[in-house]
């Protein structure tokens, strides 16, 4: 454990220049006392690290050190996938992994590429989790992502429609979607999708998983959001909505529609958007209150102002 802090270390010192002693602590995880016997430690077995004085102080490199110990291990290598996607790793137990595996990545860089890397970081940050929400608790992942990257078939208990179903499957692969997470997996040589966050219980079973031949996560994914988005035809609505109400209204209609939402409009608009149910359509029009107005369909209109009559009457005695 120690060995691999100390390269990850020398990594970080390598690649960010002057590091201060609490940054490094943070970092590793560990107590600044540590680091210090850290650097001891490094600086006895040779590597020129230098310690600054005073408040702008910390430690660094001398003389353009370079290390070569940048090379990786499987564990690493698989947590490439996950760059820019430190929430979405830990879940999955790679976060130090991942955190070691960038520490090299940069390690290796040189010169106008490690800049363009840094000033890269700098400027994007990717976000997995919707607005106004937080990521689904997810209990079973670990297990599954067990299951995924050993082949191995799976036991789970799955809340569908309020009852607990007991289903063997054989695990394909993990999907992270809009901030939730999703098993794609064969039961009874049909391809199924599961979110994960609905699985109760996981049992990881000593029997291999047969991978289809030239099965494709992201293809196979494609194909079970075009059946799923299919099952369930989207609701098209008209609306007359003021200006200043128009970003509200492209958080609560259909993803497939947000693009029709013009959000930069100053004055009001009538625009046709889509939503996943009528009932949904209903109650999340009515939380713009007198902001939007519904056209069409007729029935949605006459449900919206029929609901909209009752909340007024409720609230008579306040006038």
């Amino acid at each position: 454990m120690r060995a691999s802090r100390l390269i990850t270390l020398l990594l970080h010192l390598q690649v960010r220049g002057q590091v201060s002693g609490r940054d490094l602590a943070r970092r590793l995880q560990v107590s600044e006392r540590t680091v210090q016997r850290d650097v001891e430690a490094l600086v006895a077995a040779g590597v020129p690290v230098r310690a600054v004085r005073g408040p702008a102080g910390g430690y660094r490199l001398d003389g353009g050190y370079r290390t070569r110990l940048t090379g990786m291990d499987v564990e690493e290598a698989a947590a490439l996938a996950f760059f820019g996607l430190a929430a979405p790793a830990e879940q999955l137990g790679l976060g130090g992994n991942l955190q070691t595996a960038q520490s090299k990545v940069w390690a290796a860089l040189t010169g106008e590429a490690r800049e363009r890397a840094r000033d890269s970081a700098a400027r994007f940050h990717l976000d997995p989790v919707r607005w106004y929400g937080t990521a689904e608790p997810v209990p079973a992942l670990a297990d599954l992502a067990e299951a995924v990257w050993t082949d191995r078939r799976v036991r789970l208990e799955y809340v569908r429609h309020g009852t607990v179903a007991t289903r063997e499957l054989d695990p394909l692969g993990l999907v992270l979607a809009a901030g939730d997470w999703y098993l794609v997996a064969m039961r009874a040589g049909e391809q199924r999708t599961y979110r994960v966050s609905r699985v109760r219980t996981v049992e990881v079973l000593d029997e291999s998983v047969l991978r289809p031949a030239g099965f494709e996560l992201g293809q196979a994914w494609s194909q079970a959001r075009g059946r799923l988005e299919g099952e369930h035809a989207l609701i098209e609505v008209t609306v007359r909505i003021d200006a200043d109400a128009l970003p509200r209204l492209r958080r609560l209609v259909a993803v497939a529609g947000q693009e029709r939402v013009p959000v930069t409009a100053v004055d009001e608009v009538e625009v046709t958007v889509p939503f996943e149910t009528e009932s949904w359509a209903r109650t999340a029009l009515l939380g713009l209150g007198a902001a939007v107005e519904v056209l069409a369909p007729a029935q949605l209109r006459e449900a919206v102002a029929a609901e909209a009559s009752r909340t007024a009457a409720r609230y008579a005695d306040a006038r």
